[in-house]
């Protein structure tokens, strides 16, 4: 008979962290004295980032421009704030990379991956233009697991 696991309450951190997600509150980082608020990450802040990571050919300006970005956070925001904020960033303030770095180091803690992932991996699985696997290619790939673990094992015998 199989042994159920107990389920375990959650922790007063997880509940935080969950309460976080849900209240889309805000983390505060302070750079020179003015603090910036970041909030959970948008789908179109996301994009924005990506598009400046890929289309910027000046490398100095790349962290200005995605600092921007996460302080904005919202389409609307960027749409007509960001040619501003980001030009104030580098410019005006001139902020250094390492003054950028706490705010795009909250940016990236903002944004939820573990959803996105378990999607990626399962609609991977089911493409039909990824080939199935034969019998012998199974066979082959579970020789070679249980070849590897019986490898480790003896290795961790003592003599």
């Amino acid at each position: 008979m199989k042994k159920k696991k107990a389920v375990n309450p959650p922790t007063e951190k997880e509940e935080a962290l969950l309460d976080s997600i849900v209240e889309n509150s805000k983390d505060t980082v302070e750079i020179r004295g003015r603090k910036w608020h970041v909030e959970w990450m948008r789908n179109g802040t996301k994009r924005k980032v990506t598009h400046i990571m890929l289309t910027e050919k000046e490398d100095d300006k790349v962290n200005s421009k995605c600092a921007a970005a996460i302080v904005l956070n919202g389409y609307w925001k960027i749409l007509f704030f960001y040619w501003f904020l980001w030009r104030w960033f580098f410019y005006v303030m001139q902020y250094s990379d390492e003054e950028l770095l706490p705010l795009i180091e909250t940016g990236k803690k903002k944004v939820r991956v573990e959803g996105y992932c378990a999607c990626t991996i399962l609609l991977t699985e089911m493409k039909d233009t990824v080939k199935s696997m034969t019998r012998e290619e199974v066979n082959r790939i579970r020789q070679e697991s249980f070849m590897a673990l019986r490898g480790r094992q003896e290795k961790n015998i003592p003599s």
